[in-house]
This record gives structure tokens, C-alpha cells and sequence, in this order.
């Protein structure tokens, strides 16, 4: 081969080479621009402590949604991330898990909760960045009044709503009015048993003693021995997790058949894992035997992934982070943007009908408290050790605007001129 033809040769060679390599380049870009940055969830429970297994209930309603947009293809083209972390149950350092995962995980959104002081502690560093934090599951009335943000959306009825009409069917049925407080001694106790003290007032309700309980309830013979010393007709209960299942475990059954005893809220997650323990009056926003529709078919896509777990069938706490976390996702695809601002003002309009909450009644998100209204229910529960999940037995429903919490019309959130702009 000659000079000339070699040469020539040569640059077409380097041209077609050239030309594979640009596609190449060309096609890798265009790959890698396609694929957007997921949008970061974190959920935020304790699980380590006496909420775990609660937290554990919280986890799985919000993978469950997230799992089924993801399956349609996340939003706003993007995959969801959902990652975890434990705040633990200490309030300061629930704070620094929040700070680091904004600043160094660059989180877009953080749900979650359960422990109302952790998500007060971490609702506030939230507020100060702008980060929109769902509150799925801690039932504090504080968290809607004192503890409120406007960057805060809290989705779990509280003990206010519950006590509303609780103790007013306690107060009906009692001969002298007479009622004994058990107040856990933390935020959400106290917080509960302010609340509950306002309904009595109104009911005639004479309160005659208050006993605060520790957080940390080791033996629960001398806190009944002090109960049966107090002359009332009904005892008051806002105690929370495993304290609530060793009060009751050690509670003769038959106090219950000249005692009203009304328990504001009883965890599925407490009541599922101790059959045997009778709690005679409480409140829930859902359970698993509801006849609504869309209930069903919820229970058997939760079954069909954790039946053969020590939590086989969904209480509450799962359905609230369940419906939070979707109200969320709505949210961001509504409207076509992660900007917490607009985010924050389609959330403050957030309707949902019956149906879709799979309630009896349409739920509201109040734009002054940031506090969902919606269905709550009067149940009990009576022990069916074979079949641990029938014992819940629902005997009423309430709608939102019987339920609804007075105080949250005093509600004072950030303006937001006050409230950072954040958009993941």
C-alpha cells in the first residue's frame, strides 16, 4: 500500500472510531441525565426502647407506600429512597439526628415519630431548615397546639380527640363524678391529661386525685394498691406502651364491673402482643375489621408481606404512616415539585374522602393546627388468645367534628416569611 492510501485509509478508520466513541459518550450522558436524583425520606422512630415494635408498625406503613409508587415509577420521574434512622427516645439527641441528616444526608422529607417528645424535638430543627416533617404516629395534643410548625403535618388523632367522648360515656354512666387521673410523666402523659381535665369541666366531672406514673414502670403492685386506696367511680388512664400491658396484666378483671376505666388510645402493637389483656374502654382512628371499604383489600396486601411476622395483621399505627406518607407523595405530584412551600400550601388543603382513608367519614387537614380531623372509634378489647387479632371489638364510630380538640383554635404556626425555603 502506498503513502497516499494509507493516509487515507488511516482517517477514515479514525473518523469511524471517532464517530463510535461520540455515540458512545453521547448515549451514557444521555443515560446518566436521565436518571435523576431519588428523593430522599427518611423515617425517624425509635427502635430501640419501648417503642420499637411500634416504630417497627410506623416503618411498615410508610415502606408499603412507598413501595407502591415506586412500583409507578416514583415521582416526578424520580425514585423514592426511603432510609431509616433511629432518633432513640432522648429528645437531644433525637435533635442531632435530625440536624445530620439534612445537613450531611440531604434528606427531602423526614416521617415518622411515634415518641411525641422526639417529634417535637425534631419537628423544631426541621422548622429551622425548612424540611416538611409528617408526624404518622405520636398522639400528643401538643403536638398540634404548643408543638406545631408549619413545616409539621400531624396525621394520628390524638388523646384529646379520643377523650372528647370517652369520658363524656364514662360521666354518663357514673353516680357521683368522681375520677382519678393516671398520668404518664412525660410530654405526651401530661399533654393528654390537660386535655382530658378540660373535658371533665364540661362533663361535671369531679377529678379527686392524680397519680403521675413513671416512664419507666418496673412493678405495678404499688400504683394499683394506690388506685384501690382512691374513692372514684372512673379512672382516667393516658399510660402508653409496654407500662399500659403491665398495668393491665396485673389488674384484677373484675375491678372493671364497678370501675368505668377509659384509656385514651391502646396501641394495636400492645394490645396484639398481650391477648390476654382486657382494656375496657379506648379510642383507635382504624382497625383492621373495619367494614369500609378498601379496608379488606388493605389488610390482605399488608398479610400478603408480613403474615408470618409477630405483627401478622395491621393495627393503627401502620394505617396512619400508611395514609401519611401517601398524602405526602400526592402532594409532591399534585404539584409537580419538591419546594416545601408548595408542598406545605396543597398539604394545609388536603381532603380525602371516606373511601380513600377507608373510614366512615371524610377527613380534613385543619390549616391552622396542621392536625388531621377524621373518623375515630370507640372500641374494646376482650381477650381471644387463638385468635389474638379478633379481640378488638369496635362499638362506635365518631365523626371529625365531634372529636375535634378546641384548643387547636389557638394554634400559633410560623409565618412563612419565617419559614427557609428547601427544595431536594
Amino acid at each position: 500500500m502506498d503513502t497516499n492510501k494509507f493516509i487515507q485509509t488511516s482517517k477514515k478508520l479514525f473518523l469511524m472510531l471517532f464517530t463510535v466513541v461520540s455515540m458512545v459518550v453521547l448515549f451514557s450522558s444521555n443515560s446518566f441525565a436521565s436518571k435523576k436524583t431519588p428523593i430522599i425520606i427518611a423515617h425517624v422512630s425509635p427502635t430501640t426502647g419501648r417503642f420499637a415494635v411500634h416504630s417497627e408498625a410506623d416503618y411498615r406503613g410508610v415502606k408499603m407506600a412507598i413501595d407502591e409508587y415506586n412500583s409507578k415509577g416514583g415521582a416526578l420521574g424520580r425514585d423514592l429512597l426511603l432510609v431509616q434512622q433511629n432518633p432513640t427516645s432522648d429528645t437531644k439527641k433525637a435533635a442531632v439526628v435530625a440536624k445530620e441528616l439534612i445537613e450531611k444526608n440531604k434528606i427531602g422529607f423526614m416521617v415518622g415519630a411515634v415518641n411525641s417528645g422526639v417529634a417535637a424535638s425534631m419537628s423544631a430543627v426541621c422548622q429551622k431548615y425548612g424540611v416538611i416533617f409528617i408526624n404518622t404516629n405520636s398522639s400528643s395534643p401538643s403536638e398540634a397546639v404548643e408543638d406545631a410548625h408549619r413545616t409539621k403535618f400531624v396525621f394520628d388523632a390524638n388523646g384529646a380527640n379520643y377523650n372528647k367522648t370517652l369520658m363524656k360515656y364514662a360521666l354518663n354512666k357514673s353516680k357521683t363524678k368522681k375520677v382519678l387521673l393516671l398520668t404518664e410523666d412525660n410530654e405526651w402523659g401530661i399533654s393528654n391529661a390537660s386535655a382530658t381535665k378540660q373535658y371533665l369541666q364540661s362533663y361535671n366531672g369531679k377529678i379527686v386525685k392524680e397519680i403521675l406514673v413513671s416512664q419507666t414502670l418496673l412493678d405495678p403492685t404499688t400504683l394499683i394498691r394506690e388506685i384501690k386506696s382512691v374513692d372514684a367511680d372512673v379512672v382516667a388512664v393516658n399510660i402508653s406502651g409496654n407500662n399500659q400491658v403491665k398495668l393491665f396484666a396485673a389488674i384484677d378483671p373484675k375491678t372493671f364491673d364497678t370501675q368505668s376505666w377509659v384509656i385514651g388510645e391502646a396501641d394495636w402493637e400492645d394490645l396484639y402482643l398481650a391477648p390476654g389483656n382486657i382494656r375496657p374502654l379506648f379510642g383507635v382512628n382504624w382497625s383492621w375489621n373495619l367494614d369500609t371499604k378498601g379496608t379488606k383489600e388493605f389488610v390482605a396486601k399488608y398479610r400478603k408481606i408480613y403474615k408470618n411476622t409477630k405483627l401478622a395483621y395491621p393495627g393503627h399505627v401502620t394505617y396512619s404512616a400508611y395514609q401519611a406518607t401517601k398524602a405526602l407523595i400526592d402532594a409532591i405530584i399534585k404539584t409537580k415539585t419538591t419546594h416545601n412551600h408548595t408542598i406545605i400550601k396543597e398539604l394545609e388543603q388536603y381532603k380525602s374522602s371516606a373511601i380513600n382513608r377507608m373510614q366512615d367519614s371524610a377527613a380534613y387537614m385543619d390549616p391552622k393546627s396542621h392536625h388531621l380531623q377524621q373518623s375515630t372509634y370507640v372500641a374494646t378489647w376482650r381477650q381471644n388468645i387463638k385468635e389474638p387479632h379478633k379481640s378488638i371489638k369496635i362499638l362506635g364510630h365518631i365523626a371529625p367534628q365531634d372529636s375535634r380538640y378546641d384548643k387547636e383554635d389557638t394554634t400559633q404556626l410560623e409565618s412563612f416569611e419565617e419559614t427557609p425555603h428547601y427544595t431536594p
